[in-house]
């Protein structure tokens, strides 16, 4: 099941949030990259330097949510991932793996999906942390896409997701 099912079959009450109380979302990312838009629960940066712009933009897009009620993160991983495959035609799933955060409360997950192109393949890698309380689940996911031909520094991009004041 993707997640937006879940929120639609259960009712879930989901919002978008710009931070998450107790926590700081933290997002880095190679020299280059620039802020392209932001709203609420969302932002986006793109690398103007990458030089096969002209066919792809490589981007990030970190979103930060809030779920009202309590979730199991293994579930709510395996329903993001389908959320990601659905919109991915033809996009292939690599990577799958959710482990407990070793920087803080909650789960660590990591995601990666491959969408042949006539050409080339586009990369999608996904980070993923879920948070769950009494009531409430925090979910922040990190998205990079690029052309799998990129010269892109994959592992210059990272999220931390820390309590204020110290790791909870």
């Amino acid at each position: 099941m993707r997640f937006d099912e879940f929120v639609s079959e259960h009712a879930a009450t989901v919002a978008a949030v710009d931070q998450f109380a107790g926590h700081v979302v933290r997002v880095g990312l190679p020299a280059n990259w620039v802020p392209f838009d932001a709203a609420v629960g969302i932002q986006v940066w793109v690398w103007r330097a990458d030089p096969r712009i002209d066919e792809f933009c490589s981007n990030a897009v970190l979103t930060m949510h809030s779920v009202g009620t309590a979730l199991d993160a293994r579930e709510v991983f395996g329903m993001l991932i389908e959320q990601q495959l659905h919109c991915a035609p033809n996009g292939t799933e690599c990577v799958r793996e959710l482990t407990p955060a070793t920087e803080g409360a909650g789960f660590t997950g990591t995601s990666a999906v491959h969408i042949p192109l006539q050409r080339d393949a586009v990369v999608s890698e996904s980070r993923s942390r879920i948070i769950v309380t009494e009531k409430q689940t925090l979910i922040a996911q990190l998205t990079v896409t690029a052309l799998q031909s990129s010269p892109l520094d994959r592992a210059s991009v990272w999220m931390t997701v820390r309590g204020r004041g110290g790791c909870t």
